[in-house]
């Protein structure tokens, strides 16, 4: 053998030597999971970049559009939240998140209002595929069937839960008809931490984009998400409640459906505010109706806030009539204290004294604060 043969050789043995050497590495070191823990660690944490337990199931008719933000994927299904336990309502309770994602958007060409609702309603249809809770999804769609509602998902919510959601839907239907075929969505959601205060959140979200945002047409939620870091612990959110009674903060009585009646008593100021501008077909935006959409969502930033104000400003003139020389604060804590709409920031939300003006009616009926009464008569005076 000659002597270059021998180098070679004595080359391809080293390198032969390190193949298995790395082989080795990566066949017995250890292998990193995706635990509950950590996904309650980040949650704890606020980390709101992370908060789908589960991808969207494939099958749907449109594209997911991956440039818009918070559109994370977790490969993580709802039986690994529970690690080698069977998936079941109680696991996944105990982590305090859903299995749904509410904050997907989508970019397709959507031809007319009847294949935009029909869009919505297929979403909400993936979505329940998550989960398998057979008494609430009957809930689900029975509320669906009623209100018009395109989709309701409440997920690993237990039924009474569910049960209580459904009394307040009753309720604001019945009184105030003129919501009907203005919220597209109710949603069990994964929104702020374990730790947050925060129950439910209302909003107006593009859905279904047209290639780039405002280009018309294009499609739009009006939805109501639910902290499933409240809902799905129904004895610690009763406590809420109590609590928030004895220190004056909400109204005196409240409970979980009046909880759901609060965040539809901002869907009840939301319709009024689409008839006060003629938004129509308010989820299928086109060149007709971009206008008033358009001055509808300007309306509700905080520094302007016009048909809210007009609300209370009309209904403190009237309470003032029987309640001479007492101020605006005092009107609106005559209700409760969360009324008065005094923001972190130290603004105001006029809509916080709506909803909390039709939270105390429902609770308390003739005993409401005469406050109350004054702004429920404006909102049923058009």
């Amino acid at each position: 053998m000659s002597k270059t043969e021998k180098i070679i050789i004595s080359i391809l043995s080293v390198i032969v030597a390190e193949l298995v050497i790395i082989a080795c590495f990566i066949i017995f070191s250890p292998k990193k999971t995706i635990s509950s823990d950590n996904q309650a660690v980040l949650i704890e944490d606020n980390d709101t970049s992370v908060v789908d337990v589960a991808t969207v199931k494939d099958g749907s008719s449109l594209a997911e559009d991956t440039s818009v933000e918070n559109t994370t994927e977790n490969t993580a299904d709802a039986s690994s939240l529970e690690g080698t336990q069977q998936w079941s309502v109680d696991n996944l309770t105990k982590g305090r998140i859903t299995a749904i994602e509410h904050d997907k958007r989508y970019s397709a060409y959507i031809s007319n209002m009847d294949e935009a609702k029909q869009e919505l309603i297929a979403f909400g249809d993936e979505e329940r595929k998550k989960y398998s809770n057979p008494a609430v999804e009957n809930i689900e769609k029975r509320i669906q069937d009623k209100y018009g509602i395109c989709a309701v998902n409440l997920g690993e919510m237990d039924e009474e839960t569910a049960l209580d959601i459904e009394a307040a839907l009753d309720y604001i239907y019945d009184r105030y008809s003129y919501v009907e075929n203005t919220l597209t969505n109710i949603t069990l959601a994964n929104i702020g931490g374990l730790t947050s205060s925060k129950l439910a959140v209302t909003e107006t979200k593009e859905y279904i984009i047209n290639e780039e945002y405002a280009r018309t047409p294009f499609v739009v939620k009006h939805q109501i998400l639910l902290s499933a870091s409240a809902f799905l612990q129904r004895d610690s959110l009763i406590k809420k409640c109590e609590d928030n009674v004895a220190n004056g903060h909400w109204p005196k009585g409240m409970n979980i459906s009046a909880i759901v009646v609060h965040e539809l008593g901002h869907q009840v100021l939301n319709a009024y505010t689409m008839r006060y501008f003629g938004f129509d077909n308010v989820y299928y935006i086109t060149d007709e109706n971009i206008d008033p959409y358009s001055y509808y969502l300007t309306d509700a930033l905080a520094a302007n806030q016009t048909v809210a104000k007009k609300v209370t400003s009309e209904a403190y003139d009237m309470w003032q009539k029987t309640n001479a020389g007492k101020d605006y604060t005092e009107f609106c804590s005559s209700i409760s204290e969360y009324a008065t709409g005094i923001q972190a920031d130290g603004g105001i939300s006029y809509s916080e004294t709506v909803a909390e003006a039709v939270t105390d009616i429902y609770l308390n009926g003739e005993n409401a604060a005469e406050a109350s009464k004054c702004i429920e008569a404006i909102l049923l005076s058009e």
